[in-house]
């Protein structure tokens, strides 16, 4: 039986059927063919692992330890009641989310900043994006990439505008 009848027989797809072999699950043994040689399946090897495919899975079930049932109990039973009940888990880590993105963190103001990005170089300067790009590009103005952008030293950046004047 060739790969692709013997994926039809178990109705697989010829992928599974390989996988299955790669595993080891199912032999295959191959003859030579007219240009390439070709995979032959035994029908009773496969009749066998078709019982097997058919045989229903079941996975035991877990009894709880009781500290998995103390984080259940805690996440389910916070005693935290809203308008549609209780609370959940989700809920909670959303609120988290929510406020550790309303937190502002401290920020240097870009004037007293050693290193900008170009962003930066422009908000303070004024220039256009594209001027202080073709600068970098010519060499009239240093910068480095670092991470995933360019980073402009601000005594650079001085020293070019200064160069403008």
């Amino acid at each position: 039986m060739n790969k692709q009848e013997a994926a039809d027989f178990l109705g697989v797809s010829v992928r599974a059927l390989e996988r299955y072999v790669s595993q080891g699950r199912i032999s295959v043994r191959y003859e030579k063919g007219k240009t390439r040689p070709t995979a032959n399946f035994d029908e009773q090897e496969l009749e066998a692992f078709k019982q097997e495919l058919n045989q229903p899975t079941y996975k035991p079930r877990q009894i709880p330890t009781p500290s998995q049932v103390e984080e259940d109990t805690a996440l389910t039973h916070s005693g935290e009641v809203s308008e549609f009940g209780e609370i959940t888990a989700i809920d909670k880590l959303a609120g988290i989310i929510e406020k550790l993105l309303q937190r502002e963190f401290p920020s240097v103001p870009v004037a007293d900043k050693l290193l900008l990005t170009i962003s930066e170089a422009q908000a303070l300067t004024g220039l256009s994006r594209e001027i202080l790009r073709e600068a970098i590009a010519t060499g009239e103005l240093k910068a480095k990439v670092i991470g995933k952008g360019w980073k402009i030293k601000r005594s650079d950046l001085d020293k070019f505008i200064d160069e403008l004047s």
